[in-house]
């Protein structure tokens, strides 16, 4: 599997996972775009590598639960 297809499934997974916390994919692509003071980047960005996609599933699984970020 090249790098470039890896980085797809891992944005495919976390586009999902945004819309199953935010209700829907206009508020979730909202979120994944706009800089994230706790990540320092955007959390679309922070897909590009296995380790970016764990941190941003933590905050995710953090709002779902309703606790603060």
């Amino acid at each position: 599997m090249t790098t470039k297809s890896k980085v797809e499934l891992r944005v495919n997974e976390l586009q999902a996972l945004a819309v199953e916390t935010f209700g829907t994919k206009t508020m979730a692509d909202a979120w994944l775009h706009k800089e994230n003071f706790v990540l320092g980047a955007t959390p679309i960005s922070m897909a590009e590598s296995a380790s970016g996609l764990m941190e941003v599933k933590k905050i995710l699984s953090v709002i779902s639960y309703g606790g603060v970020v």
